[in-house]
């Protein structure tokens, strides 16, 4: 019996020493928030760039956000948020973005920090098939005299490519965070070899977090995909 207890001590032992894979795990790696005015009440940005540290693909399956004073005291929560793409396969990096209207507080300068909490889950039944896409900020586009993110996106496939989503990471000269936007097409298709442009105005309001954080963009990343159903 004794024998049989430390064989039973040294396994679980053991055990705790392999390295931990979780599944359907998804961390923050790097994040930007802004509060900016919204008539007689606020918003916040929230942008990070997510993980999927597990060995399965992975999507969200709750969040928590919530917008705190420096008391940390909650004045806002949700739950609601874009994933970029929506399942991430392990080791892959995606986007998130998540907004919050501010009210009852006296001024801006109340919100003082943002906490997140994220629990992934294992999804096997979607897969986000990536397409080639390139990225490209334009200040004061000549067409509508505003910022504008652009992507295009090409389809390498043989059939047309339905439902596209398309999302844009804005940079600085440093390589920060600054800003996420998506955009799609959903009845439209996109031929096998053809190419199609997405454009997207910069948020006024985001431009004037920028201009008061002396933060320009140098760069844009993009992100192109379908989301197959495994299932059908």
């Amino acid at each position: 019996m004794k024998r049989t207890l430390g064989m039973l001590l040294v396994l679980t032992m053991i055990i705790g020493l392999l390295p931990a894979y979780a599944a359907g795990g998804i961390e923050t790696t790097e994040e930007t928030w802004y509060a900016v005015s919204k008539s007689d009440d606020y918003k916040v940005y929230y942008y990070s760039t997510v993980t999927n540290t597990g060995d399965e693909p992975a999507a969200i399956k709750n969040l928590l956000f919530e917008i705190k004073d420096a008391d940390d005291r909650v004045l806002e929560s949700t739950s609601k948020f874009s994933l970029y793409p929506s399942v991430l396969t392990p080791g892959q990096t995606g986007w998130l973005v998540i907004t919050q209207d501010v009210k009852d507080i006296a001024k801006k300068a109340v919100i003082d920090h943002c906490d997140l909490e994220i629990a992934g889950k294992v999804d096997d039944d979607h897969a986000a098939n990536l397409l080639p896409a390139t990225a490209e900020y334009l200040k004061e586009d000549e067409d509508e005299n505003e910022d504008m993110l652009r992507i295009a996106v090409t389809n390498p496939g043989e059939g047309n490519a339905f439902e596209i989503t398309a999302a844009m990471a804005a940079r600085d000269a440093s390589g920060k965070l600054l800003y996420i936007v998506g955009a799609g097409t959903r009845d439209i298709g996109l031929p096998a070899g053809g190419a199609l442009t997405l454009r997207s105005q910069v948020r006024s309001d985001i431009m004037d977090a920028l201009e008061d954080e002396n933060a320009e963009i140098a760069s844009v990343e993009a992100l192109a995909y379908t989301v197959e159903d495994l299932d059908d």
